[in-house]
């Protein structure tokens, strides 16, 4: 049911219904051994269900299977899409506006995690009014610990770019890639050279475009960046360092359910302290003396031992867990003298950079407060996108400046004097619409007509020159901030951004190949098993594709269909009793290669025909 139903994404997506009446007018029921008559609503239900329950086992499956065949990974892309709905939909459906410009629609957001080759490695339904950076940080926070990232670079648009989310891509001790926001690179660095650009004034225009691309590219190798292709300069900055304030993790207190025998070090004497402390708390014993007989130790090794627990009881519980590595007996007794959580935990991650961590291999432990971590910096320029962006904004400037002077012209005009609050507003708001927000400051004056004596408001508009160079400054130029171990060259790592166009080129087939939307689903159970399906449907997409692309044919998956739409299977009658047979349409050149090269071929082969698929009788 499921690979009927993936197929029929795949080739003729539409509804459930839809795919009810699709699915007898096709091979499938003999090729896959269901009745037509099977193939119905309840079904369907039953089988979105079922696919539902086992989603996060499916997706565990098909890792282990992309490692099997293909080895570790290279990449790893995560970015969010959304889906609408024609409706109200479930739960998780909120009311916004959609990425494609759609507004006041019922939709889901949906995180997709997938590896160098398109192929979806996890994904999640979420609510739809869910902020980019916290839906990632949620994916982030399930794979962190998964061995099967290994040492790949996961990449991430700069939705994770703010430094909050930067914070927590370093805590996850992952590899990691992602672009900054123009308005926070300042507060990473002030190296790049953007003072050449400075007195460059582009339009923008149809006319003059080329021409001003071509001197921004000039520009950017006069200073000293790196040409890599027409549209990309590039400017290696090392690695640097940055605070960052790092959230205190949040770990329940496990209380005495840790076995001292199966720990080693200090980690165990911490667990028996806690056992003591229980059994002490459930009095079990009288005191400290009763329970050293009892465990045939002395009171002093008891005190000792259940000293322990003045350590702050995060840090026990990172202890526990492994994350600062073997820790001895010894380094407790230091962090039991010492009374600030701080600087304990400078003691315990000390230790860690020495002894080897016995959380997953190489994790430092979690982080916290506030920390000087180094981070590698790539900078890379973009001549388009800085005529774009400069010329744009100018264009956005001058629309104010247009809208100030009209209203000055209906004030002067005006019978009534308006209030100076109102318009003070009015001119605050149209600001806002251009995005423009802090570069003007706005004065509204009272003005008196020297002729008629009359009074009337007039606006100042005075550009603040500072917030408009901050504006004008990073145009055209995009920061990446990494792990700073990634092995690859400053011109390495800026591809390897730009190659994020992986993940969004497998939104754009899930969008328009396997139509993933409008969703008419109304549980939040059949809406998962629906994106599920488009999933796999992807999978099977980017698999047929890299198969074509291994054997030289330059087709993608949907133009293949497309070229195979015309093969069909043509029952042949006769009036004489003989048991009516199929025959398929005969191939082009180009089907048989795209069938050839697929395993397929057999489906146009006459003989498989009348061996696997016999006459179905209504």
């Amino acid at each position: 049911m499921i690979a009927a139903l993936v197929l029929h994404r795949c080739t003729d997506p539409g509804s459930k219904l839809y795919a009810q009446r699709w699915f007898p007018r096709t091979a499938l029921p003999e090729l896959l051994g269901i009745d037509p008559k099977q193939f119905g609503n309840t079904r369907i239900h039953r089988t979105l269900e079922a696919l539902d329950r086992v989603g996060n086992a499916l997706q565990d499956e098909l890792v282990k299977r992309y490692r099997s065949k293909d080895g570790l990974f290279a990449t790893i892309f995560m970015d969010v899409t959304d889906a609408w709905f024609a409706g109200r939909g479930p739960d998780l459906a909120q009311r916004d506006r959609t990425k494609e410009g759609l507004t006041n629609r019922h939709k889901i957001g949906i995180v997709l995690l997938c590896n160098e080759h398109g192929y979806p490695l996890r994904w999640r339904v979420v609510p739809g009014k869910r902020r980019d950076q916290l839906c990632m940080q949620d994916m982030l926070d399930q794979i962190e610990d998964a061995d099967w990232i290994g040492d790949a670079p996961l990449v991430c648009d700069r939705a994770m770019g703010q430094a909050k989310s930067v914070a927590r891509l370093v805590d996850s001790g992952i590899r990691f890639l992602t672009a900054t926001t123009r308005s926070e690179i300042a507060s990473y660095t002030d190296a790049i050279p953007d003072e050449p650009f400075r007195g460059l004034n582009p339009v923008g225009s149809e006319a003059t475009l080329e021409d001003e691309m071509t001197v921004a590219a000039r520009t950017a190798e006069e200073a000293g960046l790196q040409k890599v292709d027409d549209q990309l300069y590039v400017y290696d900055l090392g690695v640097c360092e940055r605070t960052f304030s790092f959230e205190r993790p949040q770990h329940q207190f496990s209380g005495a359910a840790w076995d001292p025998d199966a720990l080693e070090g200090g980690a165990s004497f911490i667990a028996l302290a806690r056992i003591f402390a229980d059994r002490l708390s459930k009095h079990e014993y009288r005191n400290k003396s009763e329970l050293a007989e009892k465990e045939g130790m002395t009171r002093a090794r008891v005190t000792q031992i259940m000293n322990t627990l003045k350590i702050a009881p995060l840090l026990q519980e990172q202890i526990l867990a492994g994350e600062f590595g073997y820790v001895p007996e010894r380094l407790l007794r230091q962090c039991v003298q010492i009374d600030r959580e701080a600087e304990q935990r400078t003691l315990l991650e000390a230790n860690a950079r020495i002894m080897r961590p016995v959380r997953a291999a190489g994790k430092p432990p979690r982080r916290v407060g506030r920390q000087v971590v180094p981070l590698r910096l790539v900078a890379y320029f973009n001549p388009r996108m800085f005529v774009e962006q400069r010329g744009g904004l100018d264009r956005r400037r001058q629309r104010v400046e247009s809208y100030v002077a009209e209203l000055n012209e209906r004030l002067c005009r005006s019978v009534h004097l308006r209030d100076k609050h109102n318009i003070r507003v009015e001119v605050h708001n149209e600001i806002a619409r251009w995005k423009l927000g802090s570069a003007f400051d706005v004065q509204v004056n009272t003005t008196k007509d020297k002729a008629t004596g009359k009074q009337y408001r007039h606006v100042r508009l005075m550009l603040n020159a500072e917030a408009w160079l901050r504006r004008l400054r990073y145009a055209g130029f995009v920061l990446l901030v990494g792990h700073p171990e990634l092995p690859y060259s400053a011109v390495e790592i800026a591809r390897l951004y730009r190659q994020k166009d992986t993940v969004e080129k497998d939104f754009q087939t899930i969008k328009s190949v396997v139509k993933l939307r409008p969703l008419y689903h109304h549980t939040d159970a059949k809406v998962r098993a629906h994106v599920s399906l488009c999933m796999l449907a992807l999978l099977l997409d980017r698999s047929i594709e890299r198969r074509l692309k291994r054997s030289g044919l330059a087709h993608s998956a949907a133009a293949s269909f497309e070229q195979l739409r015309d093969c069909r299977l043509n029952l042949i009658t006769s009036d004489h009793a003989i048991e009516p047979t199929y025959a398929a349409t005969e191939v082009t050149q180009d089907q048989f290669a795209i069938l050839q090269t697929l395993r397929m071929k057999g489906l146009a082969d006459p003989e498989e025909i009348a061996e696997g698929i016999k006459f179905r009788r209504n």
